[in-house]
Order: C-alpha cells, then structure tokens, then sequence
C-alpha cells in the first residue's frame, strides 16, 4: 500500500478535500477541518479512491475522475496522449494498468 498522511486543516468552504503526490510515491491528503465528522470521512473516502483509480498518472477529464471517485462505474480510456507517456507510483500500478488495459482491449496475456 502506498504511504498516505492525512491532515486536517482549514480550506476554503466550497474545498472538501485536497490530495497531492509526492516524489517518493506518497500522497498527502488535506481534509477540510471545518467538515462534520461524517462529511470528513466520506471526503476521505473520496480521496483514497482518486489514489486507488490511478488519477494522478491518468490524463483524463478532471469532471471523469470526480465522477469516478463519487464511486460511479467509468470505462476509463487508459492510453496516454500522443507523446505522452504514462507515469506509475509503484509496479503494482503498473500491473493494475496493463491489467486494465488489457480487458479494454480484449487481449488474454496468457494466450501471448
């Protein structure tokens, strides 16, 4: 699992939550103090799953990555742009890409 610190401080009213990667492959996560304990909690939950979907190595729309952190179902398109080349925090984001990118595709690696 990669390393994760959470925070607790004051935002903006309309800022829930904040994540930022780091060189070393971890995230920070700044949770608005000003939030419901309830609402803190889900904001974090929202934000662990931008990490688990891989947004910060993905160049997709901002409005799909939202989307898909709120928990809806996305077929995320995962090729990079035309000379852009995709970025990993770890090996296992790597796989979990190909893996992805393989079902998208329709190809069995076991077969190649």
């Amino acid at each position: 699992m990669t390393d994760t610190h959470v925070r607790l401080i004051p935002l903006p009213v309309k800022v829930e939550g904040v994540t930022l990667p780091n060189d070393d492959g971890s995230f920070d996560i700044y949770i608005n103090s000003r939030l419901s304990p309830a609402r803190q909690q889900a904001t974090l939950e929202h934000e662990l799953r931008h990490i688990r979907h891989e947004h910060f190595y993905l160049d997709m729309p901002i409005s799909r990555m939202e989307r898909q952190a709120d928990g809806e179902a996305l077929n995320a398109v995962l090729h990079p742009p035309a000379g852009k080349l995709p970025c990993f925090a770890s090996e296992a984001a790597l796989a979990r890409w190909l893996d992805a990118l393989c079902q998208q595709l329709g190809v069995d690696l076991g077969a190649v």
